[in-house]
């Protein structure tokens, strides 16, 4: 009786130890799909980035393989919602997106340069992951919720955006005005443009080069 009740116990404990590698081997595998790396053509590393953003989102940039292509995603958390979404479905350095801080209330922006000089921006709604609109950046006003920026789909011209009301404005700064400052002759003075301020009926336009009393005034759509 002695002997069938050690081969039993021996039998369990090779059980248990098979079972814990069996584990561990899982947890192995689950850990290398969570922390995938990357490395772009420079060589530089691209991991899984984490940012908190309004009103309680949690916002996850990560490299992961999806149908054995390379890919980025983000992922947007808030209380039991948790949604996945494909940000670049194939990979490549110069179109991978990046968080700069831009926040609103309901939107957020990711960057890129897409192998170009220009700054070009994504603003997305963070309830439904959905893209609003791109172009190239100029300057969000983040207090007033507002979107300085060229858009390439209408003849590069430059707008403001009214995330709250939906409405857009164009800033068409003439000649005349480009004229009358040093700092405002040459070709490139409208890339370091920025909103000043901002009152009931109109946008001032001031630019990174010129004097603090240098600003072009804009009248708001309706």
């Amino acid at each position: 009786m002695k002997n069938i009740i050690l081969i039993i116990l021996l039998i369990s404990f090779f059980s248990c130890k098979t079972d814990n590698r069996k584990f561990s081997n899982e947890e192995k595998e689950t850990k290398k799909s969570i922390d995938t790396v990357f490395f772009d053509d420079r060589g530089d590393t691209i991991k899984s980035q984490t940012y908190y953003l309004k009103n309680n989102y949690k916002l996850i940039i990560f490299p992961t393989l999806d149908k054995n292509e390379e890919v980025i995603k983000f992922r947007l958390i808030n209380g039991k919602k948790d949604n996945t979404y494909v940000l670049v479905e194939t990979f490549q350095a110069n179109h991978r997106q990046y968080y700069e801080g831009v926040d609103l209330q309901n939107y957020f922006a990711l960057h890129a340069n897409l192998g170009t000089h220009n700054h070009y921006f994504w603003l997305y709604e963070k309830e439904t992951g959905k893209e609003i609109f791109t172009g190239i950046g100029r300057d969000f006003d983040l207090k007033n919720e507002l979107v300085l920026y060229v858009d390439e789909d209408n003849n590069y011209n430059e707008f403001i955006y009214d995330v709250n009301t939906k409405l857009k404005t164009l800033v068409d700064i003439p000649k005349s005005f480009a004229d009358k400052q040093e700092c405002t002759r040459n070709d490139y003075f409208e890339k370091s443009s920025y909103i000043k301020r901002v009152t009931d009926k109109y946008y001032f336009i001031a630019f990174e080069d010129c004097p603090s009393t240098v600003e072009f005034k804009v009248k708001k759509s309706k």
